[in-house]
């Protein structure tokens, strides 16, 4: 019993020198950084824009306190996909350099590759190294070594970013059909309906519209979905724009009124 509480007390003690060793390692190359690639107060930017050569422009604007895409989509955004854009601005910065120092044809700066505006501050995004694999970023005559974290941000799909809710942020649903029928007592669960991802969706016809739904918004707006069963899961087809709400298979008894009875 000695001997086990003996090992255990010395493994304890080589976990937590690792776990000390890896902190102060960090916390050395944390050092090292320069100040972030830009200073900003994110809750004063009011305007966000991203435009690459090999994806799609997106623009934001904040608006009562949440952030809506304004183009290619005209819908509210997810304020938590806004966040991390937001976020770039702080990444830790490795180096800085005059940016006349760069060719920069050879660190794709031109043309530029990615290009991110927060309110008034804009950055030009190009290539990463091939030693630490830092994203050269120019800022007015510099050109920062950021680390990147952040590219997956910068090159998200326009829907990727939209709010997750099949009814837009403070709207008010006054009329609800499912195959013509109204359905006032669904009301709620519509209001609360939330997908676990959106994608846009492609041209061709879906082959197993299970149930066709008619939302129509205090503001006369009108919004028809088509629904369909995927793999576990169902999604909403939405006509304009077109785009696919995926849900938990969980949502169809309650969004439909079927709790209780077999919906397959």
């Amino acid at each position: 019993m000695q001997r086990a509480t003996r090992t255990n007390l010395i493994l304890l003690g080589v976990v937590a020198m690792l776990g000390i060793a890896a902190y102060l390692q960090v916390d050395r190359e944390v050092s090292r950084f320069e100040p972030p690639l830009g200073a900003l107060d994110p809750a004063g930017i009011d305007r966000v824009t991203v435009s690459c050569l090999q994806c799609v422009p997106r623009r934001f604007e904040r608006e009562d306190g949440h952030w809506f895409m304004r183009e290619p989509y005209a819908l509210p955004a997810d304020d938590a996909q806004l966040a991390r854009l937001l976020s770039i601005a702080a990444s830790p910065v490795r180096s800085r350099r005059d940016a006349a120092s760069f060719d920069a044809r050879k660190i794709g700066l031109d043309p530029v590759l990615i290009t991110l505006d927060l309110g008034a501050m804009h950055f030009d995004i190009g290539t990463t190294d091939a030693f630490n694999g830092d994203r050269y970023v120019r800022v007015g005559n510099t050109i920062a070594m950021v680390p990147d974290r952040f590219s997956p941000f910068l090159v998200a799909a326009p829907a990727s970013e939209l709010d997750r809710h099949l009814l837009p942020r403070g709207s008010i649903l006054a009329s609800l059909q499912i195959d013509g029928i109204e359905r006032r007592d669904l009301i709620e669960a519509w209001n609360l309906a939330l997908a676990s991802r959106i994608t846009a969706a492609d041209d061709t016809a879906p082959a197993s519209v299970f149930a066709n739904v008619q939302l129509q918004l205090g503001d006369g707006t009108r919004i028809d979905y088509r629904l369909v069963r995927d793999t576990d899961a169902i999604v909403a087809l939405r006509a304009e724009p077109a785009l696919s709400y995926t849900l938990s298979a969980e949502q169809e008894p309650v969004l439909l009124g079927t709790a209780g009875s077999d919906t397959h």
